[in-house]
């Protein structure tokens, strides 16, 4: 039996706010500075993912944004400019060792809401390549050439950290020896925006922050994220610069609610203990830990469940914890690619964002925020989803 593959990031992009760069988003987060600037235009995202007019007018704005931030990463992994059009037949350049998993909570269905309110409207040939369930992957791996196997996914919020886990295995496992991981969702139209508010998980009002006192739900956001992963023979071959290492991860679900989470958290604390079990030391591999992304929507039963959790985990002292969604808002299926290119970014600069400000005190976290972390080694994410989907993804730094 083969050796399994050590995996490692290379290459990220993101959109989310005022930032089109992860050192940007990076900074951002560093100074607490929430994102809220709406993203460009259609027409910039186009420059932006070097389309053509011709294909840009094929495709929706999911697919647009999710496009963009492929670019930004495939460019920052210096990897080759061969590029397919997207419209017509003939031959187009194709790597069957370059996979894709990629996903949109909403995006299809924005799509498909947007197009059709007027009341002249008629399908075009087009029009399902941006409704359907794969429409991210379609145009991601015709216009890079991705060959070998590609998933197309939705897990709700969890949909971009399961893009990255699957994206691991995939390598970890020999099928590929690069994976684009992207997701991307838009502002939701009236409809779509509706039934959120009516299954109460908008926030009542923008000052609402995951974690703290204030919180009353989440805030949604556009935003887009992309991670690429490759082997580490893949990379080291082509001298390729090693931003973090995706050491492994765990997927599972609750099976308890369509949209609740389980309170008792159980399947989330099963799930870490296994983790640190099967990738650090039996355990005492909890403990070297020192970074934790919490998934902290800002829907309270989300929430407390989760810090529940955290303190049987850790009952002496947290790790390190940050709650991007504080800074980026809820970009849904792109939240977890967006906040494990901000985890890489961390983990590559040997720092962490600023321990969470205004924390409700009947959470619990009271004194025990950790002391003297000056470099982060190992970072984990922690992505949930309405439907009972858990994602884990453990990071560490080079």
């Amino acid at each position: 039996m083969p050796s399994l593959k050590r995996v490692f990031v290379t290459g990220s992009g993101v959109l989310v706010g005022g930032s089109e760069s992860v050192a940007g988003l990076w900074r951002s987060v560093m100074n607490e500075k929430s994102e809220w600037c709406e993203l460009p235009r259609d027409e910039t995202l186009a420059e932006l993912a070097a389309l053509s007019r011709a294909d840009a007018l094929i495709l929706a704005r999911h697919q647009l944004l999710a496009l963009s931030v492929v670019e930004s990463a495939w460019r920052s992994a210096g990897l080759p400019d061969h590029r397919n059009r997207l419209r017509g037949e003939g031959a187009k350049h194709r790597n069957s060792r370059f996979g894709c998993v990629s996903g949109s909570s909403l995006g299809g269905l924005a799509a498909m809401e947007v197009e059709t309110a007027s009341p002249k409207y008629r399908p075009s040939p087009y029009s399902l390549t941006r409704w359907r369930g794969n429409s991210i992957t379609a145009v991601t791996t015709l216009r890079y050439g991705l060959g070998a196997a590609d998933f197309s996914i939705n897990a709700a919020s969890a949909t971009g950290a399961q893009a990255l886990f699957l994206a691991g295995m995939m390598i970890r496992s020999g099928l590929a020896d690069l994976v684009v991981a992207t997701a991307a969702d838009v502002s939701q139209p009236p409809l779509l925006r509706e039934t959120m508010v009516r299954n109460g998980s908008v926030a009542k009002n923008h000052a609402s922050l995951p974690l703290s006192s204030s919180r009353s739900g989440m805030r949604p956001a556009e935003g887009a994220g992309c991670l690429i992963l490759e082997s580490e023979d893949h990379a080291s071959a082509r001298g390729a610069t090693f931003i973090a290492e995706w050491v492994g991860g765990s997927c599972a679900n609750e099976a308890c609610h369509l949209m609740a989470p389980d309170d008792s958290a159980f399947l989330l604390e099963e799930s870490i203990r296994s983790l640190g079990n099967q990738y650090l030391s039996p355990g005492s591999g909890l403990s070297r830990i020192d970074w934790l992304s919490l998934h902290a929507t800002g829907t309270s039963r989300f929430d407390k469940a989760e810090m529940g959790c955290l303190k049987r985990l850790f009952p002496e002292k947290l790790p390190w914890i940050s709650a991007l969604k504080r800074i980026t808002g809820h970009a849904l299926g792109a939240s977890g690619l967006i906040e494990a290119s901000l985890l890489a970014e961390g983990l590559n600069r040997g720092e962490v964002p600023p321990w969470p400000s205004l924390i409700d005190p009947a959470l619990g976290l009271d004194g025990m925020k950790p002391v003297d972390l000056s470099r982060p080694e190992l970072a984990l994410q922690i992505a949930q989803g309405m439907g009972g989907t858990l994602v884990l993804n453990l990071l560490a730094a080079q």
